[in-house]
């Protein structure tokens, strides 16, 4: 679990998973403040199961998130011999099902790697203009807090026509930064002999947490399936959707194991299935696919807003109705006091 915030309820999350049998690994980002941070190590003090990892600064688009990544699974691996298949997930993912129905369903698939895994040609979600060139660009700056640097730096690299040598065994490839891999191909990933020289071509990768292990288990694994088992949506900007109280029966309808990313105050959701009571509910195969439509519903509503109306947003495009209802016309006022109003009984 990578957790930064709200840590009192990615304790209850662990708590949920430990209890039922998965042993667990936090990692918690060192920008946390250390109060914080000894607080959940102390709430959860009486689980035997769960470890914490080595501490780095997770900022967006950056290294750390990996190098965290990376810090966890080792702990995982080194104090959890039974563990077959690592789930990563973050402090504000929650299980949608019984943790038995995963178990059963990770067992039934020894071998098989959950993580999105496709090539830039094969996606177009991807935020920011920056396709292939995020693997041949080198990226020091944040592109969050040093934008100017950012922007300057891409912009200095392609006029003077830079391009980063890829490792020739490397076809670079995209996905979820939330996969499920097997404690085999996790190993090879952690422990090959060209850990560094990826470690270090990765490292100036440009949002490198959704293209490390995108790539690598690609060289290591022998049966990919490419999806992640966490439902996680995103708006047109790429900002993951936040799942409130009332979408209580959505995430019921997706069958999901897994999903991010949970407001923190949505008591309903948490009571519902951090419960013995949600252990009851399984589901079938997960599938997202069930509500994609009113998500892309929602995306289209808030791009192009209704019909004949701007979008309602701070500030609208000039030209971006959605249809226009009629040419130019003219709005006539004061009919009131030109017409004698008719009462509902039909007097005057």
């Amino acid at each position: 679990m990578l957790c930064h915030t709200a840590l009192h309820r990615a304790a209850e999350v662990a708590r949920h998973w430990a209890e039922r049998g998965c042993p667990v690994v936090i990692h918690v980002d060192a920008r946390v403040k250390a109060w914080s941070y000894d607080k959940m190590k102390g709430e959860l003090a009486d689980l035997a199961n769960v470890r914490f990892s080595e501490r780095f600064a997770c900022e967006w688009g950056t290294w750390g998130i990996v190098a965290a990544t990376q810090a966890a699974s080792e702990v995982m691996l080194a104090h959890f011999a039974e563990v077959r298949h690592v789930y990563l997930a973050s402090g504000s993912c929650m299980p949608l099902r019984p943790v038995k129905d995963l178990i059963e369903y990770l067992e039934a698939r020894p071998r098989t790697d959950f993580i999105e895994s496709v090539t830039t040609e094969e996606v177009g979600w991807t935020i920011g203009g920056l396709n292939m060139e995020r693997f041949t660009l080198r990226f020091p700056f944040s592109w969050r807090t040093q934008r100017r640097l950012f922007d300057g730096y891409v912009a200095l690299q392609r006029k003077i026509g830079f391009r980063r040598t890829i490792p020739n065994d490397v076809v670079p490839h995209l996905g979820s930064q939330w996969w499920c891999l097997t404690r085999q191909t996790l190993s090879a990933i952690l422990e090959g002999p060209e850990r560094k020289l990826y470690d270090d071509y990765f490292r100036r990768v440009w949002i490198p947490d959704e293209s490390y292990f995108q790539t690598l288990v690609r060289l290591y694994s022998s049966q990919v399936e490419s999806r992640s088992l966490t439902l996680s949506k995103f708006d047109f900007q790429g900002k993951p959707h936040i799942f409130y109280d009332d979408h209580l029966q959505l995430l019921r309808r997706s069958d999901c194991f897994v999903a991010r990313k949970i407001w923190p105050h949505a008591n309903k959701l948490y009571r519902t299935f951090l419960t013995d009571d949600a252990e009851a509910q399984a589901g079938g195969e997960p599938n997202p696919g069930k509500i994609d439509r009113l998500f892309a519903k929602a995306v289209e509503r808030r791009v192009k807003g209704r019909p004949g109306l701007y979008m309602q947003s701070r500030f609208p495009n000039e030209n971006f109705e959605n249809g226009r209802t009629a040419a130019p016309y003219s709005v006539f006022h004061g009919f009131s006091e030109v017409f004698v109003r008719v009462s509902r009984d039909g007097g005057h």
